[in-house]
């Protein structure tokens, strides 16, 4: 499944791409994420994301890993995590990109997403709808962080 966000964010590409970087900040963004641990700064982390999806209660303990980095425009990364109760399996790849709108910025996200088991069996339509709310809230938390909800 790919899934593809944009946003106006009104800070210029240089304060965006440091609140990006600013990993537990930025953390507190996402919703579901309960907890990151830096392994090695800007390469590895470890991250647990709690979201109920329908009647799944789901708490994935994930492996982080920044693929690449092109300071201050974009970044990929990977994260791999698997539900001990319902033994559903999600890869994510993430790209992440910074680009220059006026006085502000554009902030854009396309994501490729995997998943198997029990929550593949929901179908495409339930997760994409939990992938918009979580969406539509990492926007309204980012903007109120930076001063401009």
């Amino acid at each position: 499944m790919e899934f593809n966000m944009s946003m106006a964010v009104p800070a210029t590409p240089a304060q965006l791409w440091s609140t990006l970087l600013d990993v537990p900040r930025i953390s507190s963004c996402i919703p579901g994420c309960e907890s990151v641990e830096e392994i090695q700064r800007l390469a590895t982390y470890k991250a647990t994301v709690k979201q109920k999806i329908g009647p799944f209660k789901l708490e994935v303990p994930a492996d982080i890993i920044v693929e690449s980095i092109t300071e201050p425009s974009h970044v990929r990364t990977r994260a791999t995590g698997r539900d001990k109760i319902t033994g559903t399996r999600l890869a994510v790849v993430l790209d992440v990109t910074v680009t220059q709108e006026g006085s502000g910025s554009t902030f854009a996200v396309d994501a490729k997403v995997d998943v198997q088991g029990r929550l593949a069996t929901m179908g495409f339509g339930i997760i994409k709808r939990r992938v918009d709310q979580n969406f539509e809230e990492f926007e309204k938390r980012l903007k109120e962080m930076l001063g401009a909800a």
